[in-house]
C-alpha cells in the first residue's frame, strides 16, 4: 500500500527524500491551510530551528509543499527519521482544485521553541525544495527573511 506524504522543510528537495528513504515518485507540488511555516522545532541534533507546520487556524496562513508517494516500509522509516519530536497526522492537501488527504509530520508542543532559529545549511536545504519546486515568490522570500545562525564548526 501506498500513501501520499506531504513534506514541507527539509524534505522537499526530491534528493533528500530519496537519501532518506528510497526513490519515491513525485505526485506535485500541495499547500495546506490554516498552518503558517515555523522554524521552532528543537533539533535533538543541534538544538536549532527545525521546521514546524504550525497550526494557526487562519484560513489565510499557507504551507506550500511536495507530495510524494511512499510506501509502508517508507513510511515507517520517516517515522523513525523524524523522530520523537514530530508526530504523524493527516491534513487535507490541496493541489491546485483537486483536495488530498497526506501525511505530515507536526512539532508536538512540548519540542517547540519559539525563540530557536535555523542553521544555514537547513535553511539553505528548505530554500533548495521550495526553488525546486518552484513555489510562489513571495513564499520563497518569506523564508528567506527567516534568521538563520552559522554551522557550527
Amino acid at each position: 500500500m501506498t500513501i501520499l506524504y506531504f513534506g514541507y522543510g527539509s524534505n522537499m528537495p526530491k534528493s533528500v527524500i530519496e537519501e532518506r528513504v528510497g526513490p519515491c515518485e513525485r505526485v506535485g507540488v500541495a499547500y495546506i491551510t490554516g498552518y503558517a511555516l515555523r522554524f521552532h522545532k528543537r533539533s535533538t541534533i543541534d538544538h536549532t530551528g527545525k521546521c514546524d507546520a504550525f497550526r494557526t487556524g487562519e484560513p489565510t496562513d499557507i504551507v506550500w509543499g511536495s507530495l510524494d508517494r511512499l510506501s509502508d516500509a517508507q513510511i515507517a522509516a520517516m517515522d523513525k527519521i523524524e523522530g520523537p519530536g514530530y508526530r504523524r497526522v493527516t491534513v487535507k492537501a490541496a493541489m491546485g482544485e483537486r483536495i488530498v488527504e497526506a501525511h505530515i509530520y507536526l512539532a508536538r508542543p512540548e519540542a517547540v521553541d519559539p525563540d530557536l532559529s535555523p542553521i544555514d545549511s537547513y535553511k539553505e536545504c528548505v530554500l533548495t525544495g521550495a526553488r525546486e519546486l518552484d513555489l510562489p515568490t513571495a513564499y520563497i522570500d518569506a523564508i528567506e527573511a527567516v534568521p538563520s545562525m552559522p554551522d557550527p564548526d
